[in-house]
């Protein structure tokens, strides 16, 4: 777990931009430490992924549907991991796009790792990442400014972990009342 949110690289260098990214919450974090002054911004998704964002996903969607016609089934049964990578790049030259990086230029492109906080790491270990998180913000500042950086990891992670424990508990009511998708048992007599 101390290694959770190591930033090196492979080579041994630090990553031009961190992503957090709370799957519930409608913000994420960001450390950007392109230009030697490192910044901390806390993004909204409403502002990143506006409408060309999604006008941009439907036309690639539209051109992946259709984008094969020899093996017609085994291009659909692989269709959902293309929308996947589709949405993944799409999103993040969106994210880039935000943070003034050109991303026509590939080889310019900057190294960017991305933490996603949610799921059973947080629930079991919501403190080490919590900690985590705001090591990375300490290795960037100091001070003050570490002290508020830190005071915003702290409620976005206590916010994901609410919401996590509201949804964990509805898939609960929902699989003890049969509505779950997920729901299964050993032995059931429906007459």
């Amino acid at each position: 777990m101390e290694q959770l949110f190591n930033p090196q690289l492979p080579g041994g260098g630090r990553p031009d931009i961190q992503l957090c990214i709370f799957p519930h919450l409608p913000e994420f974090l960001v450390i950007d430490s392109r230009e030697g002054n490192p910044r901390v911004l806390l993004l909204s998704t409403d502002d990143v992924f506006d409408e060309e964002f999604y006008r941009a996903v439907e036309s690639e969607f539209s051109e992946a549907l259709r984008s094969s016609s020899e093996f017609l089934f085994s291009h659909f049964i692989n269709l959902p991991i293309t929308i996947e990578e589709t949405v993944r790049d799409i999103a993040m030259s969106f994210i880039l796009d935000r943070l003034g990086v050109q991303v026509d230029q590939e080889d310019e492109l900057p190294s960017v790792v991305v933490y996603v906080v949610s799921g059973g790491a947080l629930a079991a270990h919501a403190k080490k990442i919590l900690e985590g998180l705001k090591d990375l913000i300490h290795a960037s500042f100091k001070g003050s400014e570490a002290d508020r950086w830190g005071d915003t990891i702290a409620d976005l992670v206590e916010r994901e972990t609410v919401i996590m424990q509201k949804l964990n508990e509805r898939q609960v009511a929902e699989a003890f009342k049969g509505d779950s998708p997920d729901y299964f048992t050993l032995w059931e007599s429906r007459n």
